[in-house]
Protein backbone atom coordinates (compact mmCIF):
# COMPACT_ATOMS: atom_id res chain seq x y z
CA UNK A 1 0.00 0.00 0.00
CA UNK A 2 1.46 3.53 -1.54
CA UNK A 3 1.24 6.55 1.64
CA UNK A 4 -0.89 8.57 -0.77
CA UNK A 5 -3.50 5.15 -0.51
CA UNK A 6 -3.26 4.61 3.09
CA UNK A 7 -3.61 8.65 4.09
CA UNK A 8 -6.73 8.17 1.38
CA UNK A 9 -8.13 5.28 3.50
CA UNK A 10 -7.68 7.28 6.59
CA UNK A 11 -9.22 10.03 5.63
CA UNK A 12 -12.22 7.91 4.39
CA UNK A 13 -12.56 6.08 7.59
CA UNK A 14 -12.50 9.39 8.92
CA UNK A 15 -15.11 10.81 6.85
CA UNK A 16 -17.10 7.88 7.31
CA UNK A 17 -17.38 8.10 11.37
CA UNK A 18 -18.11 11.90 10.56
CA UNK A 19 -20.99 11.18 8.09
CA UNK A 20 -22.35 8.20 10.43
CA UNK A 21 -22.78 10.16 13.35
CA UNK A 22 -24.59 13.05 11.28
CA UNK A 23 -26.45 10.84 10.00
CA UNK A 24 -27.92 9.36 13.48
CA UNK A 25 -28.08 12.57 14.48
CA UNK A 26 -30.24 13.70 12.05
CA UNK A 27 -32.68 10.65 12.37
CA UNK A 28 -32.80 11.25 15.93
CA UNK A 29 -34.03 14.29 14.96
CA UNK A 30 -36.97 13.70 12.83
CA UNK A 31 -38.20 10.64 14.29
CA UNK A 32 -36.58 7.50 13.06
CA UNK A 33 -36.33 4.52 15.42
CA UNK A 34 -32.74 3.35 16.72
CA UNK A 35 -33.48 0.11 15.69
CA UNK A 36 -33.99 1.77 12.11
CA UNK A 37 -30.45 2.62 12.42
CA UNK A 38 -29.03 0.10 14.66
CA UNK A 39 -25.49 -1.44 13.22
CA UNK A 40 -24.91 1.51 11.02
CA UNK A 41 -20.93 1.06 11.66
CA UNK A 42 -18.33 3.00 9.67
CA UNK A 43 -18.25 0.75 6.56
CA UNK A 44 -17.36 2.09 3.24
CA UNK A 45 -21.49 1.44 2.27
CA UNK A 46 -23.10 2.76 4.67
CA UNK A 47 -25.50 -0.44 4.17
CA UNK A 48 -28.14 1.19 6.77
CA UNK A 49 -28.13 4.48 4.84
CA UNK A 50 -29.11 3.03 1.67
CA UNK A 51 -32.12 1.01 3.27
CA UNK A 52 -33.67 4.43 4.49
CA UNK A 53 -33.32 6.01 0.86
CA UNK A 54 -36.55 7.29 -0.09
CA UNK A 55 -37.30 5.40 3.33
CA UNK A 56 -37.89 6.83 7.05
CA UNK A 57 -38.53 10.26 6.69
CA UNK A 58 -37.90 11.07 2.98
CA UNK A 59 -40.48 8.23 1.87
CA UNK A 60 -43.14 10.60 3.30
CA UNK A 61 -41.43 13.82 2.46
CA UNK A 62 -40.72 13.98 -1.03
CA UNK A 63 -42.30 13.04 -4.27
CA UNK A 64 -39.58 12.65 -6.52
CA UNK A 65 -39.09 10.25 -9.61
CA UNK A 66 -37.49 7.21 -8.52
CA UNK A 67 -36.33 6.50 -12.61
CA UNK A 68 -33.87 9.15 -12.04
CA UNK A 69 -31.23 10.71 -9.41
CA UNK A 70 -31.48 14.31 -9.51
CA UNK A 71 -28.74 16.12 -8.35
CA UNK A 72 -29.27 19.58 -9.48
CA UNK A 73 -31.01 21.55 -6.68
CA UNK A 74 -28.57 24.96 -7.47
CA UNK A 75 -31.60 25.09 -9.90
CA UNK A 76 -34.24 23.65 -8.45
CA UNK A 77 -35.56 21.71 -5.43
CA UNK A 78 -37.94 19.44 -4.49
CA UNK A 79 -41.45 20.76 -2.76
CA UNK A 80 -42.16 18.18 0.29
CA UNK A 81 -44.94 16.34 -0.56
CA UNK A 82 -46.58 17.83 2.89
CA UNK A 83 -46.11 20.93 1.64
CA UNK A 84 -47.46 20.38 -1.85
CA UNK A 85 -51.04 19.11 -0.36
CA UNK A 86 -51.23 22.11 1.49
CA UNK A 87 -50.34 24.91 -1.24
CA UNK A 88 -53.11 22.71 -3.57
CA UNK A 89 -55.56 22.95 -0.61
CA UNK A 90 -55.03 26.87 -0.02
CA UNK A 91 -55.23 27.70 -3.82
CA UNK A 92 -58.56 26.07 -3.58
CA UNK A 93 -59.58 28.07 -0.50
CA UNK A 94 -58.81 31.01 -2.68
CA UNK A 95 -60.77 30.25 -5.59
CA UNK A 96 -63.36 29.21 -3.30
CA UNK A 97 -63.14 32.85 -1.57
CA UNK A 98 -61.29 35.17 -3.22
CA UNK A 99 -61.51 37.21 0.14
CA UNK A 100 -59.20 35.05 1.66
CA UNK A 101 -55.38 35.71 2.62
CA UNK A 102 -52.95 35.44 5.16
CA UNK A 103 -51.45 36.97 7.44
CA UNK A 104 -47.73 37.94 6.14
CA UNK A 105 -46.28 39.34 9.36
CA UNK A 106 -47.22 36.07 11.11
CA UNK A 107 -45.14 33.83 8.37
CA UNK A 108 -42.54 35.98 8.87
CA UNK A 109 -42.22 35.39 12.70
CA UNK A 110 -42.45 31.78 11.89
CA UNK A 111 -39.71 32.05 9.59
CA UNK A 112 -37.30 34.43 11.13
CA UNK A 113 -35.80 32.58 14.24
CA UNK A 114 -34.58 29.69 11.79
CA UNK A 115 -32.41 32.71 9.81
CA UNK A 116 -30.96 33.85 12.50
CA UNK A 117 -33.20 37.63 12.18
CA UNK A 118 -35.56 39.74 13.32
CA UNK A 119 -38.94 39.14 11.78
CA UNK A 120 -39.05 42.71 11.00
CA UNK A 121 -36.05 41.85 8.73
CA UNK A 122 -37.11 38.87 6.98
CA UNK A 123 -38.72 40.11 3.32
CA UNK A 124 -40.48 36.74 1.60
CA UNK A 125 -39.29 38.26 -1.72
CA UNK A 126 -39.90 36.04 -5.49
CA UNK A 127 -36.97 34.46 -5.53
CA UNK A 128 -32.70 35.84 -5.44
CA UNK A 129 -32.72 37.89 -8.31
CA UNK A 130 -35.81 40.29 -7.24
CA UNK A 131 -34.24 40.23 -3.73
CA UNK A 132 -30.92 41.63 -5.10
CA UNK A 133 -32.90 44.35 -7.40
CA UNK A 134 -34.75 45.41 -4.14
CA UNK A 135 -31.51 45.95 -2.41
CA UNK A 136 -29.36 47.44 -4.83
CA UNK A 137 -32.41 49.60 -6.22
CA UNK A 138 -33.10 50.85 -2.37
CA UNK A 139 -29.71 52.36 -1.67
CA UNK A 140 -28.67 55.87 -2.90
CA UNK A 141 -26.25 55.91 -5.16
CA UNK A 142 -24.01 58.55 -6.53
CA UNK A 143 -22.20 58.93 -9.69
CA UNK A 144 -18.53 57.59 -8.57
CA UNK A 145 -19.59 55.19 -6.03
CA UNK A 146 -17.83 51.57 -6.22
CA UNK A 147 -18.78 48.34 -5.24
CA UNK A 148 -16.16 45.99 -4.89
CA UNK A 149 -17.52 42.72 -6.47
CA UNK A 150 -16.28 39.26 -8.30
CA UNK A 151 -15.65 37.67 -11.74
CA UNK A 152 -18.02 35.50 -10.61
CA UNK A 153 -21.27 36.95 -10.08
CA UNK A 154 -24.80 35.31 -11.35
CA UNK A 155 -26.93 37.58 -14.03
CA UNK A 156 -29.59 37.94 -11.20
CA UNK A 157 -26.79 40.46 -9.26
CA UNK A 158 -24.91 41.54 -12.04
CA UNK A 159 -27.95 42.96 -13.99
CA UNK A 160 -29.27 45.01 -10.90
CA UNK A 161 -25.73 46.13 -10.26
CA UNK A 162 -25.26 47.09 -13.77
CA UNK A 163 -28.22 48.91 -13.47
CA UNK A 164 -26.93 51.22 -11.69
CA UNK A 165 -23.66 51.73 -13.25
CA UNK A 166 -25.52 53.18 -16.26
CA UNK A 167 -28.19 54.96 -14.09
CA UNK A 168 -26.05 56.52 -11.51
CA UNK A 169 -22.77 56.27 -12.69
CA UNK A 170 -21.56 53.70 -10.05
CA UNK A 171 -18.58 51.66 -11.18
CA UNK A 172 -18.06 47.88 -10.35
CA UNK A 173 -14.60 47.01 -9.57
CA UNK A 174 -14.24 42.80 -9.91
CA UNK A 175 -11.45 40.41 -8.23
CA UNK A 176 -10.97 37.39 -9.17
CA UNK A 177 -11.60 34.26 -7.27
CA UNK A 178 -9.36 31.54 -6.99
CA UNK A 179 -10.42 28.27 -7.97
CA UNK A 180 -8.76 24.57 -6.85
CA UNK A 181 -5.86 24.57 -4.94
CA UNK A 182 -5.32 28.03 -5.36
CA UNK A 183 -8.23 28.87 -2.73
CA UNK A 184 -7.93 30.55 0.55
CA UNK A 185 -10.35 32.72 2.38
CA UNK A 186 -7.07 34.59 3.29
CA UNK A 187 -6.52 35.11 -0.25
CA UNK A 188 -10.16 36.18 -1.31
CA UNK A 189 -9.85 38.71 1.93
CA UNK A 190 -6.65 39.90 0.55
CA UNK A 191 -8.22 40.51 -3.03
CA UNK A 192 -11.40 42.80 -1.70
CA UNK A 193 -8.88 44.75 0.46
CA UNK A 194 -6.57 45.88 -2.67
CA UNK A 195 -9.54 47.19 -4.31
CA UNK A 196 -10.71 49.57 -1.48
CA UNK A 197 -10.96 53.19 -2.35
CA UNK A 198 -12.26 56.40 -0.42
CA UNK A 199 -15.08 55.79 -3.40
CA UNK A 200 -15.64 52.20 -2.14
CA UNK A 201 -19.34 52.16 -0.79
CA UNK A 202 -20.49 48.53 -1.24
CA UNK A 203 -18.83 44.83 -1.50
CA UNK A 204 -21.62 42.54 -3.31
CA UNK A 205 -20.44 39.17 -3.39
CA UNK A 206 -22.03 35.65 -3.66
CA UNK A 207 -21.05 32.78 -1.39
CA UNK A 208 -21.25 30.26 -2.74
CA UNK A 209 -20.65 31.37 -6.57
CA UNK A 210 -23.20 29.06 -8.61
CA UNK A 211 -20.04 28.52 -11.13
CA UNK A 212 -17.69 26.82 -7.84
CA UNK A 213 -20.04 26.20 -5.15
CA UNK A 214 -16.35 27.26 -2.91
CA UNK A 215 -17.72 28.75 0.11
CA UNK A 216 -16.28 32.62 0.94
CA UNK A 217 -15.70 33.85 4.52
CA UNK A 218 -18.74 35.93 4.60
CA UNK A 219 -18.57 36.89 8.03
CA UNK A 220 -14.81 38.23 7.53
CA UNK A 221 -15.95 40.29 4.45
CA UNK A 222 -19.01 41.71 5.96
CA UNK A 223 -17.15 42.97 9.46
CA UNK A 224 -14.11 43.86 7.27
CA UNK A 225 -16.78 46.18 5.74
CA UNK A 226 -18.20 47.33 8.28
CA UNK A 227 -15.37 48.19 10.45
CA UNK A 228 -14.14 50.45 7.13
CA UNK A 229 -17.77 51.99 7.09
CA UNK A 230 -19.01 50.39 3.84
CA UNK A 231 -21.95 48.39 2.99
CA UNK A 232 -22.19 44.70 2.71
CA UNK A 233 -24.79 42.73 0.26
CA UNK A 234 -24.62 38.95 -0.48
CA UNK A 235 -26.04 36.78 -2.51
CA UNK A 236 -26.97 33.61 -1.10
CA UNK A 237 -28.33 31.97 -3.88
CA UNK A 238 -27.89 29.10 -2.34
CA UNK A 239 -27.60 29.71 1.19
CA UNK A 240 -31.08 28.80 2.91
CA UNK A 241 -32.19 25.55 3.17
CA UNK A 242 -28.58 24.02 2.91
CA UNK A 243 -26.42 26.06 5.30
CA UNK A 244 -27.69 27.07 8.90
CA UNK A 245 -27.46 30.64 8.59
CA UNK A 246 -27.51 33.53 11.10
CA UNK A 247 -27.89 36.70 9.47
CA UNK A 248 -27.23 38.58 12.54
CA UNK A 249 -24.13 36.69 13.22
CA UNK A 250 -23.25 37.20 9.32
CA UNK A 251 -22.96 40.66 9.81
CA UNK A 252 -24.76 41.49 6.69
CA UNK A 253 -26.46 44.49 5.80
CA UNK A 254 -28.02 42.89 3.38
CA UNK A 255 -29.07 39.31 1.98
CA UNK A 256 -31.23 38.09 -0.94
CA UNK A 257 -31.24 33.93 -0.83
CA UNK A 258 -33.66 31.48 -3.28
CA UNK A 259 -36.96 29.42 -1.42
CA UNK A 260 -37.24 26.85 -4.16
CA UNK A 261 -33.53 25.47 -4.66
CA UNK A 262 -31.94 23.84 -1.62
CA UNK A 263 -35.34 25.15 0.82
CA UNK A 264 -37.39 23.27 -1.27
CA UNK A 265 -40.20 25.53 -1.56
CA UNK A 266 -42.26 26.52 -4.64
CA UNK A 267 -41.10 28.85 -7.58
CA UNK A 268 -41.36 32.12 -7.21
CA UNK A 269 -40.36 32.48 -3.71
CA UNK A 270 -37.23 33.73 -1.99
CA UNK A 271 -35.36 34.76 1.37
CA UNK A 272 -34.16 38.35 1.94
CA UNK A 273 -32.43 40.10 4.57
CA UNK A 274 -32.45 43.76 5.65
CA UNK A 275 -30.22 44.87 8.42
CA UNK A 276 -32.28 46.82 10.70
CA UNK A 277 -30.57 47.11 14.14
CA UNK A 278 -27.31 46.68 15.46
CA UNK A 279 -27.67 46.43 19.38
CA UNK A 280 -26.92 44.39 21.23
CA UNK A 281 -23.50 43.11 20.18
CA UNK A 282 -22.89 39.43 19.88
CA UNK A 283 -22.84 37.28 21.55
CA UNK A 284 -25.72 38.86 23.90
CA UNK A 285 -29.13 38.21 23.03
CA UNK A 286 -33.02 39.89 23.15
CA UNK A 287 -36.42 39.33 23.23
CA UNK A 288 -39.12 39.56 20.22
CA UNK A 289 -42.85 39.38 21.29
CA UNK A 290 -44.80 37.71 18.39
CA UNK A 291 -47.46 36.15 17.17
CA UNK A 292 -47.69 32.84 15.70
CA UNK A 293 -50.60 30.76 14.07
CA UNK A 294 -53.98 31.03 15.40
CA UNK A 295 -52.87 34.37 17.37
CA UNK A 296 -50.75 32.29 19.76
CA UNK A 297 -48.28 34.74 21.08
CA UNK A 298 -44.58 33.85 21.55
CA UNK A 299 -41.28 35.60 22.37
CA UNK A 300 -38.19 34.74 19.93
CA UNK A 301 -35.13 34.80 21.60
CA UNK A 302 -32.71 36.09 18.76
CA UNK A 303 -28.80 37.00 18.51
CA UNK A 304 -27.37 39.58 19.19
CA UNK A 305 -25.39 41.59 16.23
CA UNK A 306 -21.83 40.95 15.21
CA UNK A 307 -22.10 44.51 12.91
CA UNK A 308 -23.16 47.12 15.45
CA UNK A 309 -22.35 50.27 12.85
CA UNK A 310 -25.18 52.07 12.29
CA UNK A 311 -27.53 52.07 9.58
CA UNK A 312 -26.78 52.92 5.91
CA UNK A 313 -29.77 54.56 4.75
CA UNK A 314 -31.93 52.88 2.08
CA UNK A 315 -35.74 53.23 0.76
CA UNK A 316 -37.29 50.08 -0.24
CA UNK A 317 -38.90 50.14 -3.36
CA UNK A 318 -42.20 48.88 -2.82
CA UNK A 319 -45.41 49.66 -2.62
CA UNK A 320 -45.64 50.37 1.26
CA UNK A 321 -43.41 53.41 1.57
CA UNK A 322 -44.50 56.86 1.68
CA UNK A 323 -41.33 58.94 2.35
CA UNK A 324 -43.86 61.32 4.01
CA UNK A 325 -42.76 63.34 7.07
CA UNK A 326 -42.16 62.19 10.42
CA UNK A 327 -42.52 58.26 8.93
CA UNK A 328 -39.24 56.05 9.84
CA UNK A 329 -37.39 56.31 6.51
CA UNK A 330 -38.27 60.30 5.63
CA UNK A 331 -35.06 61.32 3.58
CA UNK A 332 -33.50 57.78 3.81
CA UNK A 333 -32.99 57.92 8.05
CA UNK A 334 -33.75 54.51 9.24
CA UNK A 335 -35.58 53.87 12.62
CA UNK A 336 -34.64 50.15 14.29
CA UNK A 337 -38.19 49.59 15.31
CA UNK A 338 -39.55 50.02 12.05
CA UNK A 339 -40.67 46.96 10.29
CA UNK A 340 -38.87 47.57 6.88
CA UNK A 341 -39.36 44.02 5.88
CA UNK A 342 -43.95 45.09 5.77
CA UNK A 343 -42.75 48.18 4.24
CA UNK A 344 -41.22 46.07 1.64
CA UNK A 345 -43.60 43.57 1.10
CA UNK A 346 -46.51 45.91 0.66
CA UNK A 347 -46.83 44.44 -2.87
CA UNK A 348 -50.44 44.40 -3.26
CA UNK A 349 -52.25 41.02 -3.89
CA UNK A 350 -49.08 38.14 -3.67
CA UNK A 351 -49.97 34.44 -4.12
CA UNK A 352 -50.62 33.74 -0.45
CA UNK A 353 -50.42 30.20 -0.78
CA UNK A 354 -47.44 29.95 -2.43
CA UNK A 355 -45.68 32.52 0.41
CA UNK A 356 -47.49 30.15 3.09
CA UNK A 357 -45.90 27.03 1.36
CA UNK A 358 -42.69 28.72 1.96
CA UNK A 359 -43.28 29.05 5.17
CA UNK A 360 -44.19 25.30 5.93
CA UNK A 361 -40.83 24.45 4.00
CA UNK A 362 -38.78 26.89 6.40
CA UNK A 363 -40.64 25.40 9.51
CA UNK A 364 -40.15 21.92 8.32
CA UNK A 365 -36.82 22.47 8.03
CA UNK A 366 -36.38 24.14 11.76
CA UNK A 367 -37.98 20.80 12.66
CA UNK A 368 -35.67 18.65 11.36
CA UNK A 369 -32.63 21.30 12.83
CA UNK A 370 -31.00 23.26 10.26
CA UNK A 371 -27.43 22.02 11.90
CA UNK A 372 -27.96 18.96 11.44
CA UNK A 373 -29.30 19.02 7.64
CA UNK A 374 -26.39 20.57 6.76
CA UNK A 375 -23.88 18.65 8.59
CA UNK A 376 -25.98 15.58 6.75
CA UNK A 377 -25.74 17.26 3.26
CA UNK A 378 -22.25 18.60 3.41
CA UNK A 379 -20.99 15.11 4.76
CA UNK A 380 -22.32 13.50 1.36
CA UNK A 381 -20.59 16.25 -0.30
CA UNK A 382 -17.14 15.53 1.43
CA UNK A 383 -18.00 11.50 0.45
CA UNK A 384 -18.37 12.04 -3.42
CA UNK A 385 -15.23 14.79 -3.43
CA UNK A 386 -13.59 12.05 -1.59
CA UNK A 387 -14.49 9.62 -4.41
CA UNK A 388 -13.72 12.16 -6.85
CA UNK A 389 -10.36 13.11 -5.70
CA UNK A 390 -9.12 9.18 -5.13
CA UNK A 391 -9.63 8.66 -9.12
CA UNK A 392 -9.24 11.52 -10.58
CA UNK A 393 -7.06 13.56 -8.19
CA UNK A 394 -7.89 16.61 -5.93
CA UNK A 395 -6.74 18.68 -8.35
CA UNK A 396 -9.88 17.97 -10.53
CA UNK A 397 -11.72 19.67 -7.97
CA UNK A 398 -12.52 23.62 -6.91
CA UNK A 399 -12.82 22.77 -3.44
CA UNK A 400 -9.94 20.07 -2.98
CA UNK A 401 -10.94 17.43 -0.64
CA UNK A 402 -9.92 17.82 2.93
CA UNK A 403 -11.04 15.72 6.18
CA UNK A 404 -10.48 18.69 8.03
CA UNK A 405 -13.44 20.24 6.35
CA UNK A 406 -12.22 23.91 6.56
CA UNK A 407 -15.25 26.55 5.96
CA UNK A 408 -14.79 26.69 2.01
CA UNK A 409 -15.72 23.16 1.76
CA UNK A 410 -18.55 23.27 3.78
CA UNK A 411 -21.22 23.15 0.88
CA UNK A 412 -22.98 21.15 -1.07
CA UNK A 413 -21.83 22.05 -4.12
CA UNK A 414 -19.01 19.95 -5.80
CA UNK A 415 -17.81 21.44 -9.05
CA UNK A 416 -15.54 18.64 -11.08
CA UNK A 417 -13.73 19.04 -14.10
CA UNK A 418 -12.19 15.59 -15.50
CA UNK A 419 -11.84 17.48 -18.61
CA UNK A 420 -8.93 19.43 -18.64
CA UNK A 421 -5.60 18.37 -19.17
CA UNK A 422 -4.48 16.13 -16.27
CA UNK A 423 -7.39 16.64 -14.34
CA UNK A 424 -6.64 20.02 -13.72
CA UNK A 425 -9.63 22.23 -12.71
CA UNK A 426 -6.82 25.20 -13.10
CA UNK A 427 -4.99 24.41 -16.43
CA UNK A 428 -4.49 27.02 -18.63
CA UNK A 429 -6.87 26.50 -21.85
CA UNK A 430 -6.35 27.03 -25.53
CA UNK A 431 -9.23 28.58 -26.69
CA UNK A 432 -9.69 25.41 -29.20
CA UNK A 433 -9.24 23.53 -26.14
CA UNK A 434 -11.89 25.61 -24.03
CA UNK A 435 -14.19 25.29 -27.11
CA UNK A 436 -13.85 21.00 -27.37
CA UNK A 437 -14.48 21.23 -23.71
CA UNK A 438 -18.02 23.19 -24.01
CA UNK A 439 -18.94 20.22 -26.42
CA UNK A 440 -17.26 17.67 -24.06
CA UNK A 441 -18.90 18.62 -20.62
CA UNK A 442 -22.47 19.28 -22.72
CA UNK A 443 -22.49 15.76 -23.69
CA UNK A 444 -21.52 14.59 -20.28
CA UNK A 445 -24.42 16.16 -18.90
CA UNK A 446 -26.50 14.42 -21.64
CA UNK A 447 -25.59 10.72 -21.25
CA UNK A 448 -25.69 11.15 -17.21
CA UNK A 449 -29.02 11.64 -17.85
CA UNK A 450 -30.05 10.12 -20.87
CA UNK A 451 -28.18 6.76 -20.57
CA UNK A 452 -27.66 6.39 -16.43
CA UNK A 453 -30.38 8.90 -14.91
CA UNK A 454 -28.43 11.27 -13.15
CA UNK A 455 -29.17 14.67 -13.43
CA UNK A 456 -26.15 17.27 -13.05
CA UNK A 457 -25.26 20.24 -14.92
CA UNK A 458 -22.11 22.01 -15.88
CA UNK A 459 -21.07 25.59 -15.62
CA UNK A 460 -18.51 28.19 -17.60
CA UNK A 461 -15.96 28.75 -15.37
CA UNK A 462 -13.33 31.33 -15.76
CA UNK A 463 -10.69 29.24 -13.15
CA UNK A 464 -7.33 30.29 -11.74
CA UNK A 465 -4.41 29.78 -14.13
CA UNK A 466 -2.09 26.99 -13.45
CA UNK A 467 0.63 29.27 -14.94
CA UNK A 468 -0.21 32.73 -12.88
CA UNK A 469 -3.07 32.25 -9.77
CA UNK A 470 -3.20 35.73 -9.57
CA UNK A 471 -4.57 35.69 -12.92
CA UNK A 472 -7.63 33.91 -14.45
CA UNK A 473 -8.76 32.28 -18.03
CA UNK A 474 -9.79 34.62 -20.32
CA UNK A 475 -13.34 34.96 -21.77
CA UNK A 476 -12.46 32.47 -24.66
CA UNK A 477 -10.10 30.18 -22.63
CA UNK A 478 -12.72 29.34 -19.58
CA UNK A 479 -13.18 25.57 -18.41
CA UNK A 480 -16.82 23.77 -18.30
CA UNK A 481 -16.15 21.57 -15.09
CA UNK A 482 -19.78 19.74 -13.82
CA UNK A 483 -21.83 20.79 -10.77
CA UNK A 484 -23.31 18.34 -8.43
CA UNK A 485 -25.55 18.80 -5.96
CA UNK A 486 -26.43 16.47 -2.54
CA UNK A 487 -29.22 16.72 -0.22
CA UNK A 488 -31.77 15.09 2.24
CA UNK A 489 -32.80 12.60 -0.35
CA UNK A 490 -29.21 11.32 -1.34
CA UNK A 491 -27.42 8.52 0.18
CA UNK A 492 -24.04 7.29 0.20
CA UNK A 493 -25.20 4.67 -2.65
CA UNK A 494 -26.31 7.46 -4.60
CA UNK A 495 -22.95 9.04 -4.63
CA UNK A 496 -21.02 5.62 -5.52
CA UNK A 497 -23.55 5.20 -8.20
CA UNK A 498 -22.62 8.54 -9.93
CA UNK A 499 -19.19 8.12 -9.89
CA UNK A 500 -19.61 4.78 -11.65
CA UNK A 501 -21.81 6.25 -14.30
CA UNK A 502 -18.93 9.01 -14.99
CA UNK A 503 -16.39 6.41 -15.06
CA UNK A 504 -18.39 5.17 -18.00
CA UNK A 505 -19.08 8.77 -19.05
CA UNK A 506 -15.77 11.09 -18.57
CA UNK A 507 -12.03 10.67 -19.28
CA UNK A 508 -10.39 9.02 -16.24
CA UNK A 509 -7.18 8.05 -15.69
Amino acid sequence: MTRETKELNDQHDELMNRLDKGRRDFFKRVGVSGAAIAGAGAGATLAPLEALAYGGPYDQAFILDRAMTYMNIGTTGSTPRRVLRNLDDNNRLIARDPRASFDRQEMRNQIAKGFGSDPFEIVMSFNTTDGMSKILNGIPWQAGDEIITTNMEHGGGNSPMQLQVDRAGVVLKRINLPTGDAYSDAEVLARFQAMLTNATKAICFSSPPYLTGIRLPEKNLCLWAAGIGRMSIVDGAHGPGMLNLNFHDMGCDFYAGSGHKWQCGPGQTGIMYVRNNYAPAAPATYVKEVTLVGGVPAALVLPGYSNTTPLFPFFPPAGGYSGSPGTPLAGGVRNPAHNVANTIMSVGNPSYPALRALQECCTMWDEWDRQQIEDYIVGLAQYLRMRLASIWGPQSLSTPYSPALPHHARIALTSFNPFSPGYDYNADLTPAQASQQTTDSGNAVTALRETHGFIVRNTNVPHTLRSNPQMNAAPDATSHPLRISTHLFHRTADVDGLVTALLATVPHP
